[in-house]
């Protein structure tokens, strides 16, 4: 055992670290006052804060970690959904009219009717899986948009609304024509 010279003395030690006490003064009370420095150690080795910080972060690491690959498990069953969608939409759009298909009740032929309702069908399961995947990437319209915006500066936004507001005035939204920052005329 690394701390032999003081295990007698083990929960008295761990009491006086619950009071707060210092190692000497540990030792001290103990009546082992050459030993206040195997105290030190052993508080370093087993009550030391920072350690269990470290070991706190290490483990907060781990759970953001953890959350992290669920999270993209997830995203990736979403993406394979949206694969089968688009490789199922594909397949109904290959139908043509005549073509033997099978039933429950046994082969029939397409007709034009059910191959137009299968294409009209197929067409919209593909576009919205398509829709899908562009917001997963973030590459949809709306997404750009947001993204236009987040690059603007507060500089490029005041002097964009300063040009809106000086079109604004010309088209003569303002009352007798003065712009937004003149003071009203007598009245």
């Amino acid at each position: 055992m690394a701390f032999e010279s003081i295990a007698a003395y083990i929960d008295q030690i761990e009491e006086g670290f619950v009071k707060k006490d210092s190692p000497k003064i540990i030792a001290q009370k103990l009546g082992i006052p050459e030993k206040w420095r195997t105290i030190h150690r052993y508080k370093a080795a087993v009550w030391d804060l920072k350690d269990l910080v470290d070991e706190s972060k290490e483990e907060r690491a781990q759970h953001h970690d953890e959350r992290r690959e669920a999270a993209k498990v997830e995203i990736i069953k979403s993406l394979d959904l949206i694969e089968k969608i688009k490789w199922r939409a594909s397949q109904h759009l290959d139908r043509d009219v005549g073509e033997v298909y099978e039933t429950a009740e046994g082969e029939r032929r397409a007709t034009p009717g059910q191959v137009i309702a299968w294409h009209s069908a197929a067409a919209e399961m593909a576009t919205k899986a398509m829709k899908l995947e562009l917001e997963m990437s973030g590459d949809d319209p709306e997404s750009r948009k947001a993204s236009a915006l987040e690059s603007l500066s507060e500089a490029e936004l005041d002097a964009r609304l300063k040009e809106l507001l000086a079109i604004l005035d010309k088209a003569g939204s303002y009352p007798e024509g003065r712009g937004a920052d003149q003071s009203p005329g007598p009245g």
